[in-house]
């Protein structure tokens, strides 16, 4: 454990698993970073995203308070105490790796785009998708992802003024809104909102664009296997 905490601000170190031969990056850079590494479709997709920014915003509020007048839980996600402190509400559409269908309902808009992501990471218990607000005061401890499969990118909806912002394998980045972070979090990264108001992304997962679809689809098999054995 010490040799791998030792390492993780240099190279991924994922908590689960590791598959050898992808490319570790921690940060892509954003949408052009994924165009620069031939990704583009991806990138078109991440950048259709960031044009909708002020409607994935609104809608946002519009689920939230739509939630509050039917006396639903503002948050889909039961925080872990031990890595989070401080309120994070999730409004998800994937969680561990199943589309929920009635997000579509509340949230028509990033239903829409979310759909129109190529290899949105779905089918394993690793994939999500959702409306993040990290509230005012939290912090999400340093921690890695289970494994090294996916990227995660965070299209910012809702940032306050202030010290709020995340450190990626030793690297300062500050939320932009309407600029995606593109990262992969199997690299130690942490979060934190030390101001007076939320800060609201949209967060998705994609399978790494190292991946084919024939070891994409070996991935979820074995995961819908497992799932399928007598407990």
């Amino acid at each position: 454990g010490a040799m791998r905490l030792l390492g993780s601000a240099r190279r991924p170190a994922p908590s689960l698993f590791s598959l050898p031969g992808l490319e570790a990056r921690a940060n892509w850079r954003g949408a052009k970073g994924l165009d620069a590494a031939g990704y583009r479709p991806l990138a078109d997709a991440v950048r259709r995203i960031e044009d909708a920014t002020d409607a994935l915003a609104d809608e946002y509020v519009r689920a939230k308070a739509a939630r509050a007048e039917a006396g639903r839980k503002a948050s889909d996600y039961e925080a872990d105490a031990s890595l989070h402190g401080g309120r994070w509400d999730w409004l998800s559409y994937v969680d561990r790796g199943a589309i929920k269908p009635s997000f579509a309902r509340e949230a028509p808009v990033a239903a829409r785009l979310l759909d129109a992501v190529p290899r949105l990471m779905t089918g394993v218990p690793f994939g999500h998708a959702f409306y993040s607000a990290l509230g005012a005061g939290a912090e999400i401890k340093p921690h890695t992802a289970p494994m090294n499969l996916r990227l995660r990118v965070h299209v910012p909806l809702m940032v306050p003024e202030g010290d709020v912002g995340m450190r990626l394998a030793g690297e300062a980045l500050a939320w932009r809104r309407g600029e995606a972070l593109v990262f992969d979090d199997s690299f130690v990264h942490e979060t934190w909102n030390r101001t007076a108001a939320d800060r609201v992304v949209l967060l998705f997962d994609v399978w790494h664009p190292d991946l084919g679809d024939d070891e994409i689809g070996a991935v979820v098999d074995m995961f819908r296997r497992a799932a399928a054995k007598p407990k």
